[in-house]
């Protein structure tokens, strides 16, 4: 349920931008901030895997993985933070 209503909140805020509506913006801080979590957990939790002898990701794959998800997240807050452009 909850993977759905954050799925439903990303497309909402996407169409709140593309309309360059306030609202769009007052939400776009919620996809940008979980996706920079996303990034850094993950980074954790394979540090942990690792560390237990189970490690599941390549370095590449744990680099890029959480690099797309940091940078995309941090996009998200500096639109968020920059406002509308009206």
């Amino acid at each position: 349920m909850a993977d759905t209503a954050l799925g439903w909140l990303y497309g909402v805020a996407a169409a709140g931008l593309l309309l360059d509506a306030t609202w769009g913006y007052r939400l776009a801080w919620i996809p940008g901030s979980i996706l920079l979590y996303h990034a850094i957990s993950a980074w954790a939790w394979e540090a942990n895997r690792r560390a237990a002898g189970h490690g599941l990701w390549s370095d590449t794959l744990r680099i890029a993985w959480c690099g797309a998800n940091a940078l995309t997240g941090l996009l998200a807050l500096l639109v968020a933070w920059a406002g509308p452009s009206g």
